[in-house]
């Protein structure tokens, strides 16, 4: 803490005084308390009755004055006093100012050049003073007399710009999420809250559909307005969930629901096949259908669905059993307009290309049933009828020649009929490096059971079908181009039309396919291979 100090009192006793102790002024008489002049009459401040400029007189700064040496003989002046300026300790720039203008009692931390002879002395400021009353450690206040430190104001323009930031983060945010928006509802403009799904505009009469009805297993009618509420499209986007959200300025399109079938239980049970199939000694039956397959029998299966609703049960055979032994099948292709072209006795040299182009310009596939011994010394031909999406199936090693004649394979031997089969696959496989469909067609239409044997029976497992025909071209008598045409323009859909590419000349063949072809494709018929046929369409039998 600051001490005070004073000059020498009358009685030549130094007086001090200390923060907690009191005042100089105790010890004074009235009249020295007094200042020696007192104010004009115009209000002004008593005149300093000590001239400014002493040398130890206190400065314009406030600075206090050297003490006086105890072995001094000068005295203080007597209240009152004249004091020469020279001698003056409270000099002071201001002629008017008071060498008392701050008692120590009023303000024991008065500071500034009017404090009189002060000396400012340091004291530990710590947490607590002398009295035990806890300072407050704030700006401006660690030391006494020290300057008050002003607080720092933020500037107007930051709490403006602030502001600004607040209210157009907002605005932004309102402008990308508004909390209502604008959809197109069946051709008209509405207003509708964010995150409203279709049955919420439903429900707010902006559509009025009519929902489907529930159906039973059996087809009738088992609730009404029990299917789908409401069908719609949303930008688009088909829909009929109803929790669909209905995003900003979506164009939507609301219609009445579709029907839906009432969930079911089902249960699948096994039609077993039984032992049975065609005669297969007739040689006329062959001719009944076009597609022979012998058959060691297959299971079926049928399917029971109850309604959960409706409680009605329906039965429906989803696979047919085959039953073992040999079939005749034809061709059910529900009335479209598919036929299948088929070729033997190729490849051949030159035909068998020119036959190729013509299909190629028409958009046609066929099936060619090429002789073995003649595959390896045509490869480039045989790999062109592949490439081009035709059918390669066999006709034999060699045409049944030695013990079949050229012609009857039902005179061979099992194992040659065997051979005969296996042989003319394993040519056509050689020359492509893959597998082929295990399709063949008999020479001469042969494929029945005789006396020798049943050809059916010993190449079961080795042929999934022979292939017949429904129309013959004949034209292996060569009747004429026209002709050969015209036999083939009296398909029906779902026939198998025979011809042939090898085995001699074929340009009437050739000829034949330029007619009939762009006059058939202008009735809206398309050529498919044989295996096309019988997976898309499957077959039908003749029993």
């Amino acid at each position: 803490m600051p001490r005070f100090k004073y000059p020498e009192s009358d009685d030549g006793q130094r007086h001090s005084a200390s923060s907690g102790s009191g005042s100089h002024f105790k010890n004074r008489s009235s009249a020295e308390r007094q200042p020696a002049v007192q104010p004009d009459s115009h209000g002004d401040a008593p005149a300093n009755p000590y001239a400014a400029g002493h040398a130890e007189s206190p400065n314009a700064t406030g600075h206090a004055v050297a003490p006086v040496p105890a072995d001094q003989t000068q005295r203080a002046p007597q209240a009152g006093a004249y004091v020469p300026p020279a001698t003056n300790p409270y000099a002071a720039g201001d002629p008017y100012a008071s060498p008392y203008q701050a008692s120590y009692e009023d303000n024991p931390y008065a500071s500034g050049p009017s404090t009189g002879a002060v000396e400012m002395g340091h004291e530990q400021v710590g947490s607590r003073s002398r009295d035990g009353r806890r300072h407050r450690n704030t700006a401006g206040q660690g030391v006494p007399g020290a300057p008050r430190k002003r607080r720092r104001r933020v500037p107007a323009i930051i709490v403006v710009l602030l502001v600004l930031a607040v209210l157009g983060g907002g605005g932004a945010y309102l402008y990308f999420n508004p909390p209502i928006y604008r959809v197109n509802v069946n051709g008209t403009d509405r207003m509708v809250r964010a995150g409203s799904t279709l049955q919420d505009v439903v429900d707010e009469g902006f559509a009025s559909p009519t929902a489907g009805d529930l159906i039973a297993v059996d087809g009738s009618v088992c609730k009404e307005g029990g299917g789908d509420p409401f069908e719609a499209t949303v930008n688009g986007t088909e829909t009929a969930d109803p929790t669909t959200v209905v995003p900003r300025h979506a164009v939507v399109q609301i219609n009445d629901g579709n029907d839906a079938d009432e969930e079911c239980t089902e249960t699948t049970e096994t039609l077993p096949h039984s032992e049975g199939g065609e005669d297969m000694s007739s040689f006329n039956l062959y001719w009944a259908g076009s597609m022979h397959v012998y058959s060691n029998g297959e299971d079926g299966e049928q399917v029971t669905r109850t309604g959960n609703v409706s409680g009605i049960s329906v039965t429906e055979v989803t696979k047919q059993p085959v039953d073992a032994g040999y079939h005749v099948y034809t061709t059910n292709t529900n009335g479209d307009k598919v036929i299948a072209l088929t070729f033997d006795d190729g490849p051949w040299p030159g035909t068998t290309s020119e036959i190729l182009d013509v299909l190629k310009e028409h958009d046609a596939h066929a099936t060619f049933f090429e002789i073995g011994n003649q595959v390896a010394e045509n490869a480039d031909v045989v790999k062109r009828i592949h490439d081009e999406g035709n059918q390669i199936a066999t006709h034999t090693w060699d045409h049944a020649s030695g013990s079949g004649g050229g012609v009857d394979l039902t005179k061979m031997s099992a194992d040659e009929q065997i051979q005969e089969v296996d042989k003319g696959f394993q040519a056509i496989e050689d020359v492509l490096g893959t597998s082929v469909t295990r399709v063949m067609r008999a020479p001469g239409g042969n494929y029945h059971a005789t006396s020798r044997g049943n050809i059916i029976t010993n190449l079961a497992d080795h042929v999934t079908a022979e292939i017949g025909w429904d129309v013959d071209t004949e034209d292996w008598r060569r009747p004429g181009a026209q002709a050969i045409a015209d036999r083939i323009m009296s398909v029906k859909p779902g026939d198998v039309v025979l011809m042939h590419d090898g085995g001699g000349d074929r340009s009437q063949t050739v000829e034949a396919l330029k007619i009939a072809l762009p006059q058939l494709k202008a009735q809206g018929y398309r050529f498919v291979t044989i295996d096309e046929l019988m997976s898309s369409y499957g077959m039908s039998s003749n029993d």
